[in-house]
């Protein structure tokens, strides 16, 4: 173990010094993650951590000299490297400079300790700047909405001083409104739903006059939070009210007499997966999202959707994955074609990236107008692999089974991908698959 521990020092120092001296882009074309992924086979979670290690300690010297001279294990430095991400520059170099300082002396003591210390040294650095976040103004309102694939979802935001207090006051006028109806049915807990005029954060019953009873400390608390959330839940109900004119639940209109308020709208995804997994679950199904880039449902799911009257579009595809396109009438894919692309792709086709597909552009293979506009000579890139392309700083070819080959023009380099894993497997019977129809 101590020889692995070694050998992930030599590891690391020979990412950082290829990093300094951006030897990977300057003798083969690529960036060093690719080398690191194509030399040692290294996957995604292995890959990133070496790089986050190697990266960081670039900037953090105290922390490499310890690592390569053995004072530091590499567990140590994985927790030291995830505590100093939390923190901004500053904080990163008061990380190293307390690793500097301890890592001589606790040689000998029990080796979380050190890490204990670098964790609460960026505890106090998060929460310093979290203090000065908040002594600092906002200088744009924003609004972060985060939605869950279930068609839910949570949003957050930033709100200076002049629109803030009128936009609560407007929400708390509107939860004070729809009180009376939101509160048909109190009374079945009264720790669940709390009137709209009830402040108070001492339980019923209770007369105040013990205030070291613990009971009575907990009745309180649980009371507190529960007014809290029912004041939670009643400003959710009215800002839902102020934005769409319809009452949460119900979804009935404020306004009886108003019919042509806002309709439903309901979450856009692509869901990409073979016929057999709305038949018989044979397969598992792919969800492709802007915000969350591929993930991967069970196919009850994908059929439940479909049942519930999800839009859905069908694309014809051959026994080789082929789809039929608009040939060299047009450069732009249409959206049913850039649909059939991103089915197909899942997520960005540059080699060792994983952006979501609905962030990519869609490339051609061969430049149009000498390569058509068909699924077989499209595919998803994100934009700067785009531009790598079109720099010609990478040459992307793509065989008649799907598979693609990378090579850097400059060096030779290459990196080979498979035909898509969950299409269907082009025939076995030894001929080539069919060539594409002329436009």
């Amino acid at each position: 173990m101590g020889a692995f521990d070694r050998v992930a020092a030599q590891a690391v120092e020979t990412l950082i010094r290829a990093i300094e001296d951006d030897a990977c882009e300057t003798t083969l074309g690529v960036p060093v993650e690719i080398v690191l992924a194509q030399t040692c086979r290294q996957v995604g979670f292995e890959r990133n951590t070496l790089l986050r290690v190697a990266t960081t300690l670039a900037a953090m010297p105290a922390v490499r000299s310890a690592f390569v001279q053995g004072q530091v294990s590499w567990s140590q430095v994985r927790g030291i490297v995830t505590a100093a991400r939390t923190v901004d520059v500053a904080g990163r170099d008061r990380i190293d400079a307390l690793v500097a300082e301890r890592a001589v002396s606790h040689a000998d003591v029990e080796a979380d300790h050190l890490v204990w210390e670098v964790d609460w040294l960026a505890d106090q650095l998060v929460g310093q700047r979290q203090e000065e976040r908040d002594r600092t103004p906002v200088a744009a309102n924003r609004t972060r909405i985060m939605p869950r694939v279930d068609g839910s979802g949570s949003f957050s935001g930033d709100w200076d001083p002049t629109h803030f207090t009128p936009w609560v006051e407007a929400i708390d006028h509107m939860a004070a409104t729809l009180a009376p109806d939101a509160g048909e049915g109190v009374g079945d807990d009264p720790l669940d739903v709390v009137k709209a005029s009830d402040d108070s954060d001492t339980p019923e019953g209770h007369d105040g006059s013990s205030v070291h009873d613990d009971r009575a400390l907990t009745e309180a608390h649980r009371h507190a939070a529960a007014l809290e959330a029912a004041r939670s839940r009643r400003r959710a109900d009215a800002l839902f009210a102020l934005v769409t004119g319809k009452q949460a639940g119900t979804l009935e209109p404020l306004d009886p007499d108003d019919t042509g308020g806002r309709s439903r709208r309901v979450p856009l995804v692509t869901l990409t997966c073979h016929v057999d997994t709305l038949i018989d679950g044979s397969t598992p199904a792919w969800v492709l999202t802007k915000l969350a880039g591929r993930m991967k449902v069970t196919s009850d799911v994908a059929r439940r959707w479909v049942a519930d009257g999800a839009a859905t579009r069908l694309v014809a595809v051959d026994d080789v994955g082929q789809v039929v396109g608009v040939g060299r009438r047009t450069k732009v894919p249409p959206g049913w074609l850039r649909d059939a692309v991103i089915a197909r792709d899942l997520h960005d086709t540059a080699p060792a990236s994983t952006t979501a597909a609905r962030l990519c552009d869609v490339d051609h293979v061969v430049p149009w107008p000498d390569g058509p506009t068909d699924v077989d000579n499209l595919g998803l890139l994100s934009r700067r692999a785009h531009t790598r392309k079109t720099r010609r700083q990478w040459r992307l070819d793509r065989h008649p089974d799907g598979s693609r080959t990378w090579t850097v023009p400059m060096s030779g380099y290459q990196v080979h991908q498979p035909p898509p894993f969950h299409l269907p497997s082009p025939p076995r019977s030894g001929k080539d698959p069919p060539e594409a129809r002329a436009p």
